[in-house]
């Protein structure tokens, strides 16, 4: 037992002799007290590069209003059919993602897919904004969608899901449609008594 005991001494003198040599290597494995104060100063760091400025503030509010402005108008163009309207809302490469087909590139490709539903009536339809980033030029809309609409000779269909649209700033200022997805969810099902 003597021997173990005079053994470890030994062995901690040199361990002690060894951070002194190295003082870059003074943090055993398991001794993280040095560490302790890093993720409180890394969260400053973090906080003080992505501080705005109070023009950059503005700056992005009036881009997050300006944005769902164009929501709303795109919300318009959908509920009263008006294709022509609702194109005019991409920019020249906006892409639009429908389910089940191919992706649908440029405005007048859209105008065209909207006009090839002639006679739809559409009861309500509503988009909502559910999170809205902006970020240089660039906005990302994540929302909810539905819809009720009724196909000539057709009984009413009601069609609910999620969006994602991609916004960029266009040549001469206003915010164009870059991509636009929409997932739709399955049907509710209510029990009727």
């Amino acid at each position: 037992v003597a021997a173990t005991t005079l053994a470890l001494i030994k062995r901690g003198q040199r361990a002690n002799r060894r951070r002194q040599e190295m003082p870059w290597r003074q943090v055993e494995p398991g001794d993280l007290s040095r560490w302790k104060l890093f993720p409180v100063i890394a969260l400053f760091a973090l906080q003080a590069c992505t501080t705005s400025s109070p023009e950059q503030l503005a700056r992005t509010n009036a881009d997050s209003a300006a944005v769902h402005a164009r929501l709303a108008e795109y919300a318009a163009a959908s509920a009263a059919v008006d294709a022509d309207r609702s194109a005019a809302l991409f920019a020249p490469r906006g892409v639009l993602f429908e389910p089940g087909i191919p992706p649908i590139v440029s405005p007048d490709s859209i105008r065209a897919f909207i006009k090839s539903f002639p006679g739809v009536e559409v009861d309500s339809a509503m988009l909502r904004a559910d999170e809205l980033s902006v970020h240089d030029g660039m906005a990302m809309v994540w929302g909810t969608y539905f819809e009720r609409l009724r196909f000539p000779g057709q009984p009413e269909s009601a069609q609910h899901g999620r969006f994602v649209m991609q916004w960029t700033r266009g040549a001469e200022g206003a915010w164009l449609i870059e991509r636009y997805y929409r997932v739709p969810l399955p049907p509710t099902w209510v029990d009727r008594p």
